[in-house]
């Protein structure tokens, strides 16, 4: 608020109006001051001037210290701005007085007590609207970051979506289930069943921020079954969590996003097998990791685009932490485990 663009014609609005509030209500007759009404006015200006553009450099200095607390950077500001307006008010009504007043400080008791009234309840109008003012930015930046997030979160949904219904990876597994049904009736069925909760969970997932990594690895269970139909030997699979870590929750279809990326991007074949590990270690993460055999393609963006959807998922949800490593054998990502006290607020 301090930095407004015609901030000098509200300053001088500000001490115009002030003054002029001061002599609608008769202060100088009940409280007779001998300095020249001019010499107020002009003063009651520069004060304000003073007042004003010093909490703009004390909020621009509290701006660069980066205070996270809304209210902590407020009380900081005003309890600064209240003691800086007191010395500026002492000196610049200690030099008026001394020229228009009296040389002896005891004549300036009256008017410096007026005066200093006079700048505290500037200071204090001031410091009111500013709040207002950093109030109305944090709710409109609260408000964009909820859309930002809401944006990013489906187009996590709309990818997962696309990776499972995206012509290649229909005719892919349907071309694995036609050359299933002649062969064996049984593990066609199972391949139907789990072809079906693939898509369910899928569909169902966009109605919640976090689901229970349980869940979720339920559905990679469904999704890591088409995938090792389709790839047999080729494709070696490891999931160890434990219990502990199955309580927890994540960011759903997040496992499938980074397991989709290791087969998407990695050659896969019986004589050189794609392993791919979901494991948690430390009851705080989970990590999916591969072995690397990169395929020769320039399609490569997607997998840093992929990461990037679900780093910024987890840091609306005030979750950091997302390690990416990688060697010249292996590539693997880490994600946080988030275990809310009340795991409802985040679902529908």
């Amino acid at each position: 608020m301090f930095s407004i663009r015609y901030r000098y014609l509200f300053m001088i609005l500000l001490g115009g109006y002030s003054f002029l509030n001061t002599l609608l209500v008769e202060s100088f007759e009940h409280y007779p001051i001998i300095t020249p009404k001019p010499v107020i006015l002009l003063l009651f200006i520069i004060l304000t001037i003073a007042i004003w553009e010093g909490n703009r450099l004390l909020d621009n200095f509290l701006a660069r210290l980066d205070i996270k607390s809304f209210w902590k950077r407020i009380s900081y500001g005003f309890g600064a701005s209240v003691v800086a307006v007191f010395f500026t008010t002492l000196i610049l009504g200690g030099i008026t007085s001394y020229f228009t007043i009296s040389h002896h400080w005891r004549d300036w008791i009256l008017p410096m007590k007026l005066l200093l009234m006079f700048c505290f309840r500037v200071n204090l109008f001031l410091n009111t609207i500013n709040i207002i003012f950093l109030y109305h930015q944090q709710l409109e930046k609260s408000n964009q970051e909820i859309e930002n997030h809401k944006r990013i979160s489906s187009q996590a949904q709309l990818q997962a979506l696309k990776n499972q219904v995206n012509p290649h990876f229909l005719f892919n597994n349907l071309s694995v289930l036609s050359a299933l049904i002649p062969l064996d009736a049984n593990t066609s069925v199972e391949f139907v069943r789990q072809f079906s909760n693939v898509y369910r969970y899928v569909l169902k997932s966009p109605d919640k921020e976090i689901i229970e990594l349980k869940e979720e690895l339920n559905f990679i269970e469904s999704y890591l079954y088409l995938l090792k139909t389709r790839f047999e030997s080729g494709l070696v699979t490891t999931i160890h969590v434990n219990k502990d870590c199955q309580s927890a929750y994540i960011v759903p279809v997040s496992l499938q996003m980074l397991v989709e990326n290791a087969v998407k991007h990695n050659v896969i074949g019986k004589n050189k097998p794609l392993h791919v590990e979901i494991i948690c270690l430390d009851n705080e993460t989970i990590t999916v990791r591969n072995n690397l055999q990169r395929k020769e393609t320039r399609d490569q963006e997607s997998t840093g685009l992929g990461l990037n959807n679900i780093a910024q998922r987890y840091i609306f949800l005030g979750h950091h932490g997302l390690e990416v490593k990688q060697t010249d054998q292996q590539f693997s990502v880490t994600i946080p485990l988030i275990r809310p006290t009340h795991a409802s607020f985040f679902e529908p």
